[in-house]
């Protein structure tokens, strides 16, 4: 049975990382393998920030320093990996087209995201792809563009699960059948009018459960820089540990407030078919990885902190003092559907609604414009959004030493709290 690996950009963000996701392709190449990825380092980034400029200014020097940076970057790890000449030809010429595709005139700025930023992936898998050929791996890359078919709700687009089934089984299955390791992108898709979307940021992870739920894959691997799934973030807590065995419930629970190890929509494809998710250590591939399947363990109920940086608190009343109404909700969750914001938390009263939600200042100086004219509007930036599972009041006061509280909600399991 198939296997399905995803690699981070952060663990291929050098020659070096790239190297290592050889040795660790190769160990398992014998048997049916797809190997996803993601863009190297913070490509993504990098490519959001492009977009930002030149969308600004057309003419700004800046746009063309930071292109030609991302460029020899790029060209840097090829040069190392597959001193080729011929190879180094096909990615300026990928790179040409993403010069010629910033200078298209758009309409739409989520459009335009998609178009440019999955670029990122594009080049990763070119180069890890003719990397393992390289090697000596029989390897194949197939664009995720030619498999993976969406709606063109851009930036946060939704499969078509019908037609993708049928183009998963027939290239991706049909080259594992003839001995081939595949290697696709991840975060990418097609959608129905042959125009670039994406899934969601971070969305490999999303690919990989994809791929997996439609080949009925043995297994899925998360490969990360950490030894697993852990309780907390090691790099901003202390004392953190790490989770052996959860269930697909924990899991769900855990990706819908934020944990950034798990894309919100990886496990209901993987629950579907009972198909076990493993986060294994990249660095120390040795070690017992961390388990996410149908079977919970005492694991279930340790704590886990998840903080969320850049949040915004927005409260929200009527200009006269009338109650909140589900009229009102309406306008208010229309809006922020409209400009793509994902609420992280909200609490009603009876005159005022409070959410919150990730800053980005566009989208959210474009909804203070829209509500402005229709409710009294009040608001915190700079926030940040506190969520313990399996709180008890020793935890929760460590965690709150020195720290204001905006906003609090607490249930049987869960606390969130904005706090600065």
């Amino acid at each position: 049975m198939t296997r399905v690996f995803k690699f981070g950009g952060a663990l291929m963000q050098n020659a070096e990382g790239i190297m290592k996701v050889g040795d660790i392709i190769e160990e398992y190449s014998c048997e049916p393998l797809v190997i996803v990825v993601s863009a190297l380092g913070k490509t993504t980034n990098a490519l959001e920030n492009l977009l930002s400029i030149y969308l600004e200014d057309k003419n700004s020097n800046e746009s063309q320093e930071v292109y030609f940076k991302l460029k020899q970057y790029h060209l840097k790890i090829l040069n190392k990996l597959c001193p080729n000449s011929e190879e180094n030809a096909k990615l300026d010429k990928l790179f040409s087209e993403l010069w010629e595709a910033l200078n298209t005139d758009y309409k739409d700025h989520y459009f335009a995201y998609d178009q440019i930023v999955s670029f990122g992936e594009r080049f990763s898998s070119f180069i890890v792809t003719n990397y393992l050929m390289q090697r000596g791996i029989n390897v194949k890359g197939i664009d995720s563009t030619e498999i993976i078919v969406t709606d063109s709700n851009f930036t946060d687009a939704t499969v078509d699960w019908k037609t993708t089934n049928k183009t998963i089984d027939a290239k991706v299955a049909t080259s594992l059948s003839l001995g081939y390791t595949v290697v696709i992108q991840g975060f990418i898709a097609f959608d129905h009018k042959g125009m670039y979307t994406t899934l969601g940021r971070e969305g490999s992870d999303f690919t990989a459960a994809i791929v997996a739920n439609i080949l009925n894959a043995k297994e899925v691997t998360i490969w990360k820089d950490v030894p697993g799934l852990m309780n907390a973030d090691p790099k901003r807590f202390e004392d953190t540990f790490q989770l052996k065995k959860i269930s697909y419930h924990e899991a769900i629970e855990l990706a819908f407030y934020g944990a950034s190890i798990i894309h919100p929509k990886t496990i209901q494809p993987l629950k579907e078919k009972g198909i076990p998710l493993y986060v294994r250590s990249f660095y120390n591939p040795q070690n017992k990885p961390s388990l996410i399947s149908s079977d919970s363990s005492s694991d279930e109920k340790e704590h886990k902190i998840i903080l969320k940086d850049n949040q915004v608190l927005l409260s929200i009343t009527s200009k006269n003092l009338d109650f909140i109404t589900e009229e009102n909700l309406t306008l208010i969750f229309k809006a922020l559907s409209q400009h793509k914001i994902h609420v992280n938390m909200m609490q009603n009263s009876a005159v005022s609604f409070s959410i919150s939600f990730n800053y980005h200042e566009n989208k959210f100086n474009a909804l203070l414009k829209e509500l402005d004219d229709k409710f009294k509007i009040r608001y915190n930036i700079g926030l940040q959004l506190l969520t313990i599972r399996h709180y008890s009041d020793e935890i929760l006061n460590k965690q709150l030493q020195g720290k204001n509280i905006f906003l609090e909600q607490k249930s049987r399991s869960t606390v969130q709290l904005l706090i600065r």
